[in-house]
């Protein structure tokens, strides 16, 4: 197996696809079923239980994913996963929500191409630093931090060239920014290639650029504030696997997003920049260390002509431990490293003062099936 496929196989051996169970196969059409179930500890600074409280928090997803052979360089492709309800206020609650859900033709080592729920051409770009279970700068603030409902997008990944192309169909109420709001259009590119063998591993550069667009006929004040757009830049570079060995990465990345006016106090345009740094090692009895650091600065301006800026500086660390393919533990811990003290007044990103949150810290374990 190539290094570069290795690569991309090792990244979804932190999430839960790589152990989907194939449940039938025959005639060219395979069915598969997959899921976790893990309970999480996190103390206060998480703020998923009254006021600054420890919590206990479960959670479970479930996919079924489908292929069927039409031709010889045609397959057709479905995937469907939800986040199963439970019954925390600040997660799931009480409902089954989808998560991710596509519909599409795979043409072998031509590419695909997929259509639905998912992500973005940047979020491959930023899975280099993004490899934490919690705490990350970009998941926080970014426009991937969530799948988003109307996108089609084409990937390709071939002697270790990588391609992806995406457009953005309109939609209401999907996640930007960590909020429900209303997208017109959008599209965007990413590129990248891995060099198999460099010294102790893969050496994979990736680039990509995205563009969104606001709806401009919000609805009853839908909207928690008038999204007009926002360009996305990011880059990456990894060396190593993720899960064996060393592993070294660094991402950085950008976002303009400006805003219609609703007041004179109101958010007219936001600069968020920054970087990620990871090094860690994957030891063979299974246990890895992670350690890496996360700077952004974010500059804030108003129709009114007052601005705003601030300067986020975390240190992430992480200690797990794979039992197997299907059962891992972990301990995360996030620290603060000199971030400015000063609240903002509009954080129009989550609604929430990330300056002041502190030490995080979490430990949780995990089955997938």
């Amino acid at each position: 197996m190539k290094k570069s496929l290795a690569l991309a196989v090792s990244l979804a051996t932190l999430g839960m696809a790589a152990n989907a169970a194939t449940v039938y196969d025959k005639d060219g059409t395979s069915l598969a079923i997959g899921g976790r179930v893990q309970a999480v500890a996190y103390n206060g600074h998480y703020n998923y239980a009254g006021e600054h409280d420890a919590s206990l928090v479960n959670s479970a997803r479930l996919s079924m994913s489908g292929k069927t052979k039409v031709l010889d360089y045609l397959s057709a492709i479905a995937f469907t996963e939800w986040d199963m309800a439970d019954g925390h206020k600040y997660k799931t609650g009480d409902n089954i929500a989808s998560r991710e859900q596509y519909v599409g033709a795979d043409f072998g080592k031509f590419g695909k191409v997929i259509g639905g729920k998912t992500f973005d051409v940047n979020r491959a770009v930023h899975t280099a630093t993004d490899i934490y279970e919690d705490i990350d700068i970009q998941n926080d603030f970014g426009l991937n931090g969530d799948r988003r409902n109307g996108i089609i997008r084409y990937d390709i990944n071939n002697s270790g060239f990588f391609g992806s192309v995406h457009a953005q169909i309109a939609s209401d109420e999907i996640k930007v920014f960590g909020k429900k709001l209303d997208v017109e259009s959008g599209y965007g590119a990413a590129v990248g290639y891995t060099f198999d063998n460099v010294c102790f591993g893969p050496l994979s550069v990736k680039a990509g650029y995205s563009y969104l667009k606001g709806q401009d006929d919000d609805v009853a004040g839908r909207n928690y504030f008038d999204f007009a757009d926002a360009k996305h830049t990011v880059a990456s570079v990894a060396w190593g696997l993720p899960t064996t060995g060393l592993y070294l990465a660094g991402s950085a990345y950008r976002y303009d997003s400006e805003f219609d006016k609703l007041s004179a106090t109101a958010l007219k345009e936001q600069v968020l920049k920054g970087y990620e740094l990871v090094v860690g090692y994957s030891f063979d009895s299974g246990v890895a260390l992670i350690a890496g650091y996360n700077h952004m600065q974010a500059t804030i301006n108003k129709y009114n002509g007052k601005e705003e800026d601030y300067t986020f500086k975390r240190v992430p660390l992480q200690v797990r431990y794979a039992f197997n393919s299907n059962f891992k533990v972990w301990t995360e811990a996030e620290f603060d490293a000199g971030s400015d003290d000063k609240r903002t007044s509009i954080n129009p990103i989550t609604g929430k003062d990330k300056l002041n949150r502190g030490t995080q810290l979490s430990a949780g374990a995990r089955y997938t099936f």
